[in-house]
């Protein structure tokens, strides 16, 4: 058996001895009653016993909270009214756009109206002409003198004649002494040719128009 004791051991650790642990938490005593010294004085220097300043540190955590959910619910109400103005925006551009489309709707209707105001124009421009046309082309009842009063040319009555129908083509100058050509008719479609120099009579034929 080996003379060396465990404190003399050179190759093992020697445990601490009881008078050493017994400092360590002399020491440890000392510094947790120093601390608790400490924080007794600090609530007795504030005038606050410990049950007091818990109260007081619950009471303030307490407004914590209430700020903390009253600046969630205001941040609520501000989300929600971005979403409410952002939904006026969407609407108020769509609104916009719809005015503009029916605007250029109205545009496009107004210059395709423009345009049939105008072919209408051109149409009665037209039908103007043809009619004023038809009135210088035509010969009615009475005496007329070619050249001056009707254009020399082809004529044909408008209608079929009924009854006696006379006309009668004279010399001009002569008082309808000069006969050049005349005739009675019953019926159907009399035409008659006219040159410059002639005047002619119809009565009871209608309208003659020429061809």
């Amino acid at each position: 058996m080996s003379g060396v004791t465990p404190a003399q051991d050179p190759g093992g650790t020697s445990p601490p001895s009881p008078d050493r642990v017994s400092r360590r938490w002399r020491t440890v005593t000392v510094v947790l009653g120093a601390l608790l010294a400490l924080a007794a004085a600090g609530c007795v220097a504030a005038g606050l016993t410990a049950v007091e300043a818990q109260d007081r540190a619950d009471a303030l955590a307490a407004e914590l909270s209430d700020a903390a959910d009253d600046r969630d619910a205001a941040q609520g109400r501000a989300e929600a009214a971005e979403g409410r103005i952002a939904g006026a925006e969407a609407r108020a551009d769509e609104a916009e756009q719809a005015a503009a489309d029916r605007e250029a709707e109205l545009d496009e209707r107004e210059s395709g109206l423009d345009e049939r105001e105008k072919e209408l124009d051109g149409r009665e421009k037209a039908v103007g002409k043809a009619e004023q046309r038809q009135a210088e082309t035509r010969i009615t009842e009475g005496t007329w003198t070619v050249g001056d009063d009707v254009e020399p040319g082809t004529y044909r009555t408008t209608e079929s004649v009924s009854g006696d129908c006379y006309w009668a083509i004279y010399r001009s100058g002569t008082n309808q002494g000069d006969i050049v050509q005349n005739d009675i008719v019953t019926g159907g479609h009399p035409t008659v040719s006219l040159s410059d120099g002639q005047d002619f009579e119809t009565n009871r034929c209608g309208t003659w128009d020429k061809q």
